[in-house]
């Protein structure tokens, strides 16, 4: 049985990613938004929300890991909402 070729582009490898930060209504991300081909272009070099996608192998643990108090994930979560709210007074 022939293996599955993954979508390549210019040497890395397109992988699908779950994003598991917080959805606002007046932005593109929704929580656990999948998005097959990585990480989208806008947000790859976020230095907040690059780190909240994660393969979908990766989601339950990605998940306790931000209900966990003092986690990296759980600070990038609550990153991205103080970023959100400095962003929605302006």
């Amino acid at each position: 049985m022939a293996k599955a070729k993954k979508k390549v582009e210019t040497g890395k490898e397109k992988t699908p990613v779950v994003y598991i930060g917080p959805g606002f209504k007046d932005s593109l991300l929704s929580t656990y938004m999948v998005f097959a081909d990585g990480i989208p272009a806008e947000f790859q070099q976020d230095p907040v929300l690059k780190h909240l996608f994660v393969p979908p192998e990766d989601l339950n643990r990605a998940r306790a890991e931000v209900a966990r108090q003092g986690s990296s994930l759980h600070i990038f979560y609550h990153e991205a909402l103080k970023q959100h709210a400095k962003g929605a007074k302006k």
